[in-house]
């Protein structure tokens, strides 16, 4: 039986990219998808690309930034589904690139508004729809600057350190109702976002420059391995794994013995400084 055999998933920025990748794992796994993105033209592509499944995947032109819509949104996926059993949040944007005494302060505020507020109003309006499903899932994507400084990227990566800390804190608050909630790096992979640090040049500094022209002709790390991260998350083989920030590219998540960690070291794969825990001998 495949891992998500008739559970009902959201896939925000699921019309490319990343979020795309996902949506067809998620889809080849049994799932009903509810894709969500900005632009009705670049959805009715993708769900075209991932057609052929018997389930009839849905969507939704929304910006997750607006909790309004966000709001009709959940109205509407309960009068028509009643319930959903996984959401993935992937919808992001890179923001502005450069020193923050050069770069627009509003850009750096729509950057954390889409983000992280933008994963704050998803989460907030349809939890009350995954409590509703037996087993809730919840998959946030992380990204560059969650676990180490992402210099001349301040705006990306301080909204997805928020992204980090806000899923191990919403983790538990919800551990004893049914709901995993998880963090997702994706490692480098090859995605629009990186056209704009070719074009912003000196501002992305001379060490990501280079290696980001390096990851492109390398081809970068297939997003495919953040799609089978996020299938598994989704599914009932990780019931119990929860307030983790898990690495796609570098974590041997399919082994066994990770995972029995994953589910019972609660210090374990977060971002709290657990080198010496409160640094003083006893």
């Amino acid at each position: 039986m495949r891992k998500l055999e008739n559970k009902k998933v959201i896939i925000t920025g699921g019309s490319m990219g990343i979020g795309l990748a996902v949506a067809r794992e998620c889809a080849q796994e049994g799932a009903q998808l509810i894709l969500v993105s900005r632009h009705v033209q670049d959805l009715k592509k993708a769900i075209k690309l991932i057609s052929g499944e018997e389930h009839k995947h849905i969507y939704y032109a929304l910006d997750v930034s607006n909790p309004k819509k966000a709001k009709e949104m959940a109205m509407a996926v309960k009068k028509d589904l009643g319930f959903i059993d996984g959401l993935v949040n992937c919808a992001a944007v890179y923001g502005p690139i450069g020193k923050i005494d050069e770069i627009d302060h509003k850009s750096f505020l729509d950057t954390i508004h889409i983000n992280l507020l933008g994963t704050f109003y998803m989460c907030h309006y349809f939890i009350p729809l995954l409590k509703k499903s037996k087993r809730g899932k919840i998959v946030n994507y992380s990204g560059g600057g969650a676990a180490a400084p992402f210099p001349n990227y301040s705006a990306y990566a301080t909204s997805k350190a928020g992204v980090v800390r806000f899923t191990e804190n919403i983790a538990a608050e919800f551990k004893n109702e049914h709901i995993d909630i998880n963090a997702v790096a994706p490692g480098f992979v090859v995605t629009r976002f990186h056209q704009e640090t070719i074009k912003a040049g000196k501002r992305a500094g001379e060490d990501f420059l280079k290696n980001t022209l390096d990851q492109i002709e390398k081809g970068g790390v297939p997003p495919e391995k953040a799609a089978r991260l996020t299938a598994f998350l989704l599914s009932a083989d990780s019931n119990g794994i929860t307030g983790k920030f898990i690495s796609a590219a570098w974590d041997p998540w399919e082994d066994i013995h990770l995972q029995t960690r994953l589910k019972e070291d609660k210090d374990f794969a977060t971002l709290r400084r657990i080198d010496d825990k409160t640094f003083f001998t006893v």
